[in-house]
């Protein structure tokens, strides 16, 4: 280890192969979003079930307008507020935590908002009162919010730059089978326990992955290149020279190193905004933002919208379910275009698969035919296309966004362009919800999967290549 103590910890993690406990590492990464996807997912299952059965009760006004016999608009208001209120503790989590991990590390943030929003979870599940119920999203939302872009920065730092594709669009591959895992439970929960009570159990179920917070304290180290870049070279140098020693008991040997020129950043939130990085933070804006006010907007509402066409709860649970097996192949498809091609080209594809997939899949009916249900198919398969191309949308983000930022403001980046999507997260809601009550469901799912054109565009036209980029 000695020999290479003279060489950057970054050349140095730069070059190092997979070994088992870096997998091990990567696994419990892996697991914090995963644990997180699983409470978004499930909400999005369950908003029509709390609308119905918690909001309605309790507030005094029928889920059903009597005049109308359709949901109550004032319902629904509820339901995008409750959204929303989630998605503005994460606009303001991924701020804050963005900054603190660029200061304090990256895994004492982590933890602490893995912790912050395990017990909001749990606490959701006793809720007795709305105010109750908003004020304990709001807090979950900000943990959520606060682990995401820190979580993308540390695994974009423990992983060599050959294998960033596959492991860092592996980490947004946790949304889809968290989406999945959450639909099949919401499913079967709701089937065998019925809507009443049903919402209360599936919230105790998907608060207890935050458990996996016990796997990152006992078996994450701290980034080595944050711990460099403060000036702890003999900590940095100790976590680096562990990866190696990983490495070296299963390969034998590790290439060489290859000595990166490097560029002393400067440090500071306000460095997003310097002439260095204005391009890329304005761009980051726009592709976060409208991905996210088109993903979780109209995630938020889907199964509503199916249930308008005819689907009852559990069958609409199950055909947005369903449609989550996209993100599967879109990781495949991803980590090959990204490094093949480059990131520029995977989000233009990415962008046309969305919006042409997307709108096809608004205009599909389940309506039944002589006994057959020939309008479900074209939900099942476009369903799947259309979050094909969402899930790869959003792996693309979850790689390409810590390569525009060096180290010294990694956190920051991810944290606001992280907080620019859940502002499109909170706007998305009530901007799906209005289209939907003028519109219709169709129009839409059309009309929000096309809006995905813009970030890929922005992106092709516009964004710096970073396929060969080494940190």
């Amino acid at each position: 280890m000695g020999e290479t103590a003279k060489f950057s910890v970054s050349d140095r993690m730069n070059r190092i192969p997979g070994s088992g406990k870096q997998l091990l590492i990567i696994f419990f990464i892996l697991m914090g979003w995963f644990a997180e996807t699983i409470d978004l997912g499930g909400t999005s299952y369950l908003l029509p079930l709390i609308g119905e059965h918690f909001f309605a009760p309790h507030s005094g006004i029928a889920y059903l307008d009597p005049a109308t016999g359709k949901a109550s608009a004032a319902i629904a208001n509820l339901q995008s507020l409750y959204a929303s209120i989630c998605f503005a503790g994460m606009f303001l989590g991924a701020i804050i935590a963005g900054a603190l991990a660029d200061k304090l590390g990256r895994k004492k943030v982590m933890v602490a908002m893995m912790l912050l929003w395990g017990a909001a979870g749990f606490g959701l599940v006793a809720s007795m009162s709305i105010p109750y119920m908003f004020v304990l999203r709001f807090i979950l939302g900000f943990g959520l919010g606060a682990q995401f872009p820190v979580a993308l920065s540390y695994l974009s730092e423990v992983v060599s730059s050959k294998d960033r594709p596959k492991y860092m669009t592996l980490y947004q591959l946790m949304t889809p089978v968290g989406f999945l895992v959450a639909g099949i439970i919401s499913g079967l929960v709701v089937g065998a326990i019925g809507n009443e009570v049903g919402w209360r159990v599936l919230y105790a179920i998907e608060a207890a992955p935050a458990l996996f917070v016990i796997g990152i304290i006992a078996v994450v180290p701290e980034s080595p290149l944050w711990l460099e870049k403060v000036g702890r070279d003999k900590e940095a140098d100790a976590v680096a020279s562990k990866f190696e020693e990983w490495a070296l008991a299963k390969h034998g040997e590790l290439p060489e190193v290859v000595v990166s020129p490097k560029v002393q950043a400067k440090k500071g939130f306000g460095q997003l905004f310097a002439s260095k990085y204005i391009k890329v933070t304005v761009l980051c804006f726009f592709v976060w933002f409208v991905s996210m006010l088109s993903d979780y907007g109209l995630g938020t509402f889907l199964t509503q919208i199916l249930k308008q066409k005819g689907l009852d709860n559990s069958m609409a649970i199950w055909m947005v379910t369903l449609g989550v097996f996209g993100g599967i192949p879109a990781w495949f498809f991803t980590t090959w275009a990204t490094k093949k091609l480059g990131r520029r080209p995977a989000f233009l594809i990415a962008a046309f698969c969305t919006a042409i997939f997307g709108v096809i899949y608004g205009f599909q009916n389940p309506s039944m035919v002589g006994g057959i249900s020939l309008g479900m198919a074209g939900v099942i398969i476009f369903g799947i296309l259309y979050q094909f191309g969402k899930y790869m949308n959003a792996m693309c983000m979850a790689l390409y966004t810590p390569e525009l930022y060096d180290t010294e403001v990694r956190g920051a980046g991810n944290g606001l362009a992280s907080s620019w999507g859940r502002f499109g997260s909170i706007v998305g809601p009530f901007f799906i919800a209005a289209l939907n009550t003028n519109l219709g469901g169709d129009m839409t799912i059309a009309i929000a999967a096309g809006l995905v054109i813009i970030p890929g565009a922005l992106v092709f036209l516009i964004g710096p290549e970073t396929k060969d980029k080494k940190f």
